[in-house]
Order: C-alpha cells, then structure tokens, then sequence
C-alpha cells in the first residue's frame, strides 16, 4: 500500500525559496487529489510533448518532498501539467497579483517564477553553520593543526 505524500514540515524544509517552490507544487498535488506517483509518472510518459523519461517516480518525490529542485524547466513543468489536468484547472489561467492592479501572471508563469528562485538560492543544509576554527578562542582564522 502506498504511504500518503505529506508535506514537509518546517523543521524538514527551512522558510525560504525552496519551501515556498514546494509549497506551490503541493497545492497542485492535493488540488489533483493527491495521485500516486506512479500515476503522475505514467501521465507524463503517455504525454507526446513530454518525453518517457522526463520525470521518474522518485524525481516527482524528492520535489514533493523539497529534497530536490530539478535543473530543467520540462521536468517541472511536465509535473504541474499532469497535476493541473488531473485538477481540471487550466495552468495558463491568468489571475491578479496581490489582488490589486493590473498585473497579472499565470499559474505556470508563477511556478517558474518560484523554480528560478529556488534554483538561484544557496541549498539548505542540515550541518549548523561554520562559526570558525578555534570556536571563538583567539587563533579562531586558523585552523586546528
């Protein structure tokens, strides 16, 4: 039986670009219903603009799970469209930024936008930050041999 995709907790996915990328994909995963990903896969592969192997079932998990951000935009966007498909909800839809004016984007365009920002920042990293050699003593630029 298959484990329910949840998403990642805070402690899991730090604020920041990447979460905020997953965040958007999520919503369209549970919008779709929350598909099995052998099913997303198996979507994206019977798709003619989309090649067999444009994402894999553990590729569409690592970005479900924020563990991966793909290089390429085919893989991302193979994704939303089965996702939006399977949500009935058209990807090109055009809606209001923040409510007021008139700038608009597109669910897709958003995505993208969210995908660039989660690629151009700096990978999260379990390790705690570097805080120097000595730990504060008085030889801390030097390291400890």
């Amino acid at each position: 039986m298959a484990q329910v995709l949840r998403m990642p907790t805070e402690a899991e996915l730090p604020d920041g670009p990447r979460r905020r990328f997953v965040e958007a994909l999520f919503s369209y995963y549970r919008d779709a219903g929350r598909p099995t990903l052998r099913a997303i896969a198996d979507d994206i592969a019977s798709k003619p603009q989309f090649d067999a192997f444009t994402a894999s079932r553990e590729t569409i998990r690592k970005m479900l799970r924020g563990l991966t951000v793909p290089l390429s935009w085919t893989v991302v966007d193979a994704v939303l469209t089965v996702l939006c498909e399977r949500a009935h909800t058209d990807p090109d839809a055009e809606y209001h930024v923040g409510g007021f004016g008139d700038d608009t984007s597109t669910w897709r365009q958003d995505l993208r936008r969210l995908w660039n920002e989660a690629l151009d920042a700096p990978p999260p990293s379990s390790a705690p930050p570097f805080t120097g050699w000595g730990g504060g003593a008085s030889y801390a630029d030097e390291p400890p041999f």
